[in-house]
């Protein structure tokens, strides 16, 4: 018994230290977004802003895990901000969103 909680725990630990669980995912992501704002398409930001919010739904769970409520919530609702000031083709908004975005992310993911 106790050598499967131990297992069980390894497996754990090795997979939160991948860089799947991580957030180099999120940030590489965001990064791409923000270069693509110095020349703006704003289909293609806005098919980004979309799979920023896929990559947030599908790792949902790991972020409560590393996080607290109300950062992952924070979270959620500045990727949805972003979403709308693309919508808006403002620049100056979503660059703001996107710093946001980043803020959060480093919160969660500082240990």
């Amino acid at each position: 018994m106790k050598k499967g909680v131990i297992l069980l725990c390894c497996l754990f630990f090795l997979i939160a230290c991948t860089n799947q669980v991580g957030g180099e995912t999120f940030f590489n992501h965001i990064n791409e977004f923000e270069k693509g704002l110095d020349q703006p398409n704003w289909e293609d930001l806005s098919i980004k802003a979309d799979e920023l919010k896929k990559m947030y739904e599908k790792d949902k769970w790991k972020l409560q895990l590393i996080g607290d409520e109300g950062e992952y919530e924070d979270l959620n609702e500045s990727i949805s901000n972003l979403i709308a000031t693309v919508k808006e083709k403002d620049t100056l908004s979503t660059r703001m969103e996107i710093a946001t975005t980043r803020t959060l992310l480093e919160d969660i993911y500082s240990l």
